[in-house]
């Protein structure tokens, strides 16, 4: 059987999940190459100045528009396999985030001579930050509208374009205009070309305003639990990270965190899409009890895809050695051991974003809300005491203890709900073998190990639970 013989016998699950993985993989190449050019035109500080900005940014997205987005996608994808149309749930979600929108930027335009001094730029780059945050919230808000008609290709294909535009427009831009506040510019600009577009395909009827009071209740309560778990978030991710490392470390190490952040979020990639593909999927498995087709999830295609994660993640902390200076250039070489530490967090991640899904869908936000809130707490904890003595690297060893916390405490909420999840750690736990081999073992007897050991742990574990059977699978009758 030929390779296009094969995919034409996938479920509709599997050739989403395919096409999305494709473009995701794409727009995750093009950050990449965004990555670089950045590095290379900014230099290591100012690269570090920009990290601080997009993180006001998404300071802003999680005061309005985060907390609503799962809420969105499952109440609009429940309402568009009913009614073909998804108006009730667009606009309840809209009128949801407005008035924290107004709220979050009337704060940031009384506070801007403190904002503005404290990220070392003019006052009037506070307006730039604005732009870009309603930029993106408009182009999340579409992105959201494709996930709920499960029109994958084309929320895949935002993704592309997004990265595509703001490439271009930093790339061809002489370097003698280039700033920081400019660069900034150039990501709101690319977004609203995106979401116009976005328009375009969608057309004018497709967003009809509608009378959406019941379905906004819902919503509502749906997802104030996560205005919480968001918040809590931003203490435990790496925004709030450059917060602490700014306090006790020049801007020059806030660029070499946020260098090994990006690299280490380009390879999270994957474990985004696929919870992004599960959420819709899911929701309408529990909606209808089918308690088969979870398990089948949580017994094959999870284990299988935590692996395909593994392999990624290992290739990477095999490499990244060399790779790293000679991309992105040798003065950020110190940004390596930062990236092996936060590809052993994504593995942990990975095991966490692909349970979230199935919590969502069960409406169990109170409970996710308690798992953000308890890891959060540990990062920020951990930041206070770690950063001061051992800079970035201890940064990052707070976000493996976090990013573990979380996706343990997750694991039980689903075993008690769903079971069938005891066996999943195993599939992790190569990656941070390979870490402590390398860290471990001389040089250069380390690499040959971590590679044997590599490959050794991830060919019995795909003994164990095999590769493709799952994903070759018609979807029931």
């Amino acid at each position: 059987m030929t390779l296009i013989d094969r995919v034409g016998t996938m479920s509709p699950f599997s050739r989403s999940f395919l096409a999305l993985g494709a473009q995701n993989y794409v727009s995750m190449a093009l950050a990449f190459a965004l990555n670089v050019v950045l590095t290379r035109r900014l230099g290591v500080e100012d690269y570090g100045q920009l990290a601080m900005l997009l993180m006001l940014g998404q300071v802003l997205l999680l005061g309005t528009a985060n907390w609503t987005h799962i809420g969105f996608v499952r109440f609009a994808s429940e309402e568009f396999n009913v009614t073909g149309r998804l108006y009730k749930s667009f606009w309840s979600r809209i009128s949801i985030a407005f008035p924290f929108a107004l709220l979050c930027m009337f704060a940031l335009i009384w506070w801007r001579p403190f904002v503005a001094s404290y990220l070392g730029v003019p006052v009037w780059a506070i307006g730039i930050i604005i732009a870009q945050f309603l930029a993106t919230f408009a182009l999340q808000s579409l992105g959201g509208v494709f996930q709920a008609r499960q029109e994958m290709g084309r929320y895949g294909a935002m993704l592309v374009l997004e990265k595509a535009a703001v490439l271009t427009l930093v790339a061809a831009l002489p370097l003698a205009l280039l700033n920081v506040p400019v660069v900034l510019a150039l990501y709101a600009v690319g977004a609203i070309l995106v979401t116009m577009a976005a328009l375009l395909i969608l057309g004018r009827r497709a967003l009809l305003p509608v009378q959406c009071g019941a379905t906004r209740k819902r919503m509502l309560a749906f997802s104030f639990p996560l205005l919480i778990s968001c918040w809590a978030g931003f203490f435990g991710a790496n925004w709030f990270d450059f917060i602490i490392i700014r306090q006790f470390r020049p801007i020059s190490d806030v660029g070499l965190y946020q260098l090994g952040w990006q690299i280490a979020a380009v390879a999270q990639q994957i474990t985004i899409v696929f919870s992004t593909l599960l959420l819709p999927k899911l929701s309408i498995m529990v909606a209808k009890g089918e308690k088969s087709a979870i398990r089948s999830f949580l017994d094959r295609t999870l284990p299988q895809w935590l692996l395909t994660t593994s392999v990624l993640f290992i290739v990477i902390l095999l490499t990244a050695r060399w790779l790293l200076p000679a991309i992105f250039g040798p003065v950020f070489g110190d940004a390596v051991p930062v990236l092996a530490l936060l590809l052993v967090a994504s593995s942990a991640l990975a095991l966490f974003n692909g349970l979230v899904p199935l919590i969502s869908a069960s409406g169990l936000t109170w409970g996710l809300s308690g798992v953000t809130l308890i890891s959060a707490s540990t990062n920020v904890v951990l930041d206070f005491l770690l950063i001061p003595r051992f800079g970035i690297v201890g940064s990052a060893c707070a976000t493996v203890l976090a990013y573990s916390l979380s996706a343990g405490i997750v694991m039980i909420l689903v075993q008690r709900r769903f079971g069938h999840v005891r066996h999943l750690p195993w599939l992790i736990v190569p990656v941070p073998m390979v870490y402590l081999i390398i860290l471990l073992v001389p040089d250069p007897v380390s690499y040959l190990v971590g590679v044997i050991c590599g490959v050794v742990s991830v060919s019995v574990l795909l003994r164990i639970y095999g590769f493709g059977k799952v994903l070759m699978k018609e979807d029931p009758a």
